[in-house]
């Protein structure tokens, strides 16, 4: 489904604060920046792009709902993300990431991965379907 795990503090002091995370990807990824109120996502992934089987995302900054429900299924449900956090979204799991303030995400994923397994189904469409 939807894993959201908060990240390990390792550190902090006058300057800010250090976080600990590992990953076993490798490759190219994309960095997002988005304004609060603006959506992304509105897709699902099939598992056609092992980066996509499961999407990993860590938001890095500011604060986010994400709006999923699995496919074929009937109700939406609504995570808060608040950084610094991974974020594990499963396949065949409708999401919409909506940003509640000013955030930052990595995907652990490239643009290719983004094209050949996203199944784009706007909210409106997802939702007359459930």
């Amino acid at each position: 489904m939807v894993t959201v795990t908060p990240l390990e503090l390792i550190g902090q002091d006058e300057r800010g604060a250090n976080y600990a995370w590992s990953s076993l990807r490798t490759g190219n990824f994309i960095i997002c920046y988005r304004k609060a109120g603006s959506s992304s996502g509105q897709h699902y992934h099939e598992g056609k792009s092992d980066y996509k089987n499961p999407e990993i995302m860590f938001l890095l900054s500011g604060k986010a709902e994400l709006h999923w429900c699995p496919v074929g299924e009937k109700e939406m449900r609504v995570t808060t993300l608040e950084a610094p956090a991974r974020v594990e979204v499963a396949i065949n799991i409708w999401h919409q990431l909506i940003a509640v303030t000013d955030c930052a995400f990595m995907e652990l994923n490239s643009v290719e991965d983004v094209q050949r397994d996203s199944v784009r189904i706007w909210r409106e469409e997802f939702e007359k379907r459930m």
